[in-house]
């Protein structure tokens, strides 16, 4: 079941991040563009899929890590102009580093987490432009430095923590498995037992 999670999960994450999460983080930048002038005219956008993919990492196995990133890869490169599984090349790459750092530590700190989804960021940006050069590109890249790279790090640096604790209770609910009654209501099997 949460193998299948994954295409509805990031099926949604990909149309959002396609349609509807640049134009809020324009109308976002607009209305306090004067607290943070670093971001005026920022081309940057919030890496949802990677950052999804990155929180159900973190605590899956790596078999079902490897489903949601080749998932989310497919939804990507089927909106992007890269060939497609390139970036499913790319997430698969970063969970198995995650699974790999993640078995050495006992628990996702904050500052773990932040530091991952920094290098998450980073990692998935120069990858694309990487590919996107070899496939005939050409970009300046101080310009992709300052108008795409330091806005998408610092808009995924503000949302992986909400993200990771929406994760985390999901993951919690798939683990318990769906009640139907409190324990309350329930019979216990001594109940059974006395009637």
């Amino acid at each position: 079941m949460r193998r299948y999670l994954s295409i509805l999960v990031l099926g949604v994450a990909t149309a959002l991040s396609a349609s509807l999460l640049p134009q809020a983080l324009t109308v976002v930048m607009e209305l306090g563009g004067f607290a943070l002038p670093l971001l005026a005219g920022a081309r940057g956008q919030l890496s949802l899929v990677t950052l999804l993919v990155l929180c159900w990492s973190l605590q899956a196995s790596l078999t079902e890590s490897y489903a949601w990133a080749f998932v989310g890869g497919i939804a990507l490169d089927l909106l992007s102009v890269l060939p497609l599984g390139a970036t499913s090349a790319a997430l698969l790459i970063m969970v198995y580093a995650i699974n790999r750092l993640s078995q050495q530590l006992l628990r996702a700190r904050v500052v773990l987490l932040l530091a991952m989804a920094a290098v998450a960021t980073l990692f998935m940006t120069a990858y694309t432009y990487a590919a996107l050069v070899l496939l005939g590109y050409t970009y300046d890249l101080w310009a992709v430095g300052r108008f795409v790279l330091l806005p998408t790090l610092v808009y995924n640096l503000v949302a992986v923590l909400p993200l990771f604790a929406i994760v985390r209770v999901v993951q919690r609910r798939l683990e318990g498995g769906l009640q139907i009654a409190p324990q309350g209501l329930s019979q216990t099997p001594g109940a059974r037992r006395q009637m």
